[in-house]
């Protein structure tokens, strides 16, 4: 029964149509500025899907996108193969840039940081994810939660392929330095608070860099971290924790988005040998010494369920008051339910909050 349901991933994964950047500079559209960090091969003149060739050398990119105002939230709409692009629904290329070097890339950033008060948010993306689908990624999530923040993307050197999950473990180990010089230009260039988002395998990359800087004792970069944002991490709860203690004070606030439904977390449990991974872990206590807060998602289970924050408009609708978090967190919360009609348990140092549909916002 495993063998036949990974089967039926794969062949799900194999026939859906793959992420692609497709320039259309004069839409009159407004477009949102994406900078690139990649440690990806041969993507800087063309850019393809299937550029998963690792580079010692971090390529440093901007890439322009339009917001199409006719997309459904929760939603990365591009032309498919043999269709025109529609400006209307699709996310487009409006403009890209390759920065020659490192002081030309950390002029440019220093430029938008001014206009966005130092505030800059990075994503990491996930196993099986090509490069114009890391970047498509950013810029839904930012159109959605209309993040006003420097938007940043390191594109590390994913096959792409649902069957190069070993290749991208090696490759999510392989990308840690080019992470590290990533964050340490963003704060050369004037960045004072960077949240830091990553996606499953992105998430453990994510991890493996805090603790890269902390054992390098790079405290100027960790100490502009203001935040970490890790959504259906594909790490094993023991490593997990052993990252944690090597960093030791972990940025704040930092967040664990999972689900116990998540297949394809589940699946690479089965591969790894593993009851769980840290995405779809049932018991707040294995972390409880940690100043952590989980939030269980697995109510707004969309396609595998593992990307529900930026899949369910329901979700997204929800989290856009994720300000309020920090003041319910205040103070004694075991048992209480004040927070989106969820429930929120404290055990020592870390917090869950189990999110329920809220009628209201799903509509």
């Amino acid at each position: 029964m495993r063998i036949v349901l990974a089967l039926v991933l794969i062949t799900l994964a194999a026939c859906a149509p793959r992420g692609q950047l497709i320039d259309a500079p004069d839409t009159g559209l407004p477009a949102r500025s994406i900078f690139i960090g990649t440690s990806r091969a041969e993507v800087v003149d063309q850019s393809l899907p299937q550029a998963f060739d690792r580079s010692e050398t971090l390529t440093r990119l901007r890439y322009d996108i339009t917001q199409p105002p006719a997309r459904k939230p929760g939603t990365i709409t591009f032309p498919a193969p043999g269709r025109a692009p529609d400006p209307q629904t699709d996310f487009l290329v409006a403009a890209r840039d390759h920065y020659p070097s490192a002081r030309a890339f950390r002029d440019d950033l220093r430029r938008d940081l001014a206009h966005r008060h130092g505030r800059a948010i990075v994503f990491v993306h996930g196993y099986n994810t090509n490069f114009p689908e890391g970047v498509l990624r950013l810029a839904q999530l930012g159109a959605d939660f209309e993040m006003t923040e420097t938007l940043v993307h390191y594109s590390w050197p994913s096959r792409g392929s649902v069957l190069g999950y070993a290749y991208d473990r090696d490759s999510a180990l392989f990308a840690r330095d080019g992470l590290a010089e990533l964050l340490s230009e963003l704060r050369a260039a004037g960045a004072r608070e960077i949240l830091v988002v990553g996606h499953s395998m992105g998430a453990a990359l994510t991890m493996e860099t805090l603790r890269q800087l902390a054992l390098a004792r790079k405290t100027d970069t960790l100490s502009a971290l203001s935040g970490v944002v890790l959504i259906s991490p594909d790490i094993d709860v023991d490593v997990f924790r052993a990252q944690a203690h090597t960093v030791g004070r972990l940025p704040q606030p930092f967040f664990i988005f999972t689900s116990q439904k998540d297949r394809a977390l589940g699946l690479s449990a089965r591969i790894s040998g593993d009851t769980n991974r840290l995405g779809n872990l049932t018991d707040v206590k294995q972390v409880a010494d940690l100043k952590v807060t989980m939030i269980d998602v697995g109510a707004f289970d969309v396609n595998a369920g593992h990307f529900n924050v930026g899949d369910s408009p329901a979700l997204i609708k929800m989290l856009s008051q994720i300000r309020r978090v920090a003041t319910v967190l205040e103070g004694e919360q075991a048992g209480r339910s004040d927070l989106f009609s969820g429930v929120v348990l404290s055990v020592q140092s870390a917090t869950q909050i189990i999110l329920t549909p809220v009628e209201a916002l799903a509509n």
